[in-house]
């Protein structure tokens, strides 16, 4: 006797598996920026007019408050940081869906003394 059958794999990692296919996208615009200086960031793939919470690890291991952006029609959006309230060092950003809970990728950036 053969017996034949097909294995669908379910849980949470495959509930909406099309909404995740394409993974949420943070670019910077420099990787190293005065004290006193911006970074522009432009997120893309992230849920169409919905809010996503963009979160900053300073240096010293604490988190900057985290900051609500709503996105627009084509689930992307910018943003532009003042670095004259972040401390010198390296700083790690992501940005996460809050609709699907999906995070972005993790961008790094690099917040120098001035030059005198």
């Amino acid at each position: 006797m053969n017996v034949s059958f097909t294995v669908a794999a379910c849980g949470p990692d495959t509930i909406n598996s099309s909404a995740t296919e394409t993974m949420p996208t943070v670019i910077i615009s420099q990787t190293i920026v005065p004290a006193k200086g911006f970074i522009d960031i432009t997120g893309s793939e992230f849920t169409p007019n919905a809010n996503v919470t963009s979160h900053l690890l300073q240096p010293d291991g604490s988190e900057f408050p985290y900051l609500p952006i709503l996105t627009n029609n084509n689930g992307e959006f910018t943003h532009e940081i003042d670095t004259l309230l972040l401390l010198v060092g390296i700083h790690e950003l992501w940005v996460v869906d809050d609709t699907i809970g999906v995070s972005s990728n993790i961008v790094r950036f690099e917040v120098t003394r001035e030059q005198e």
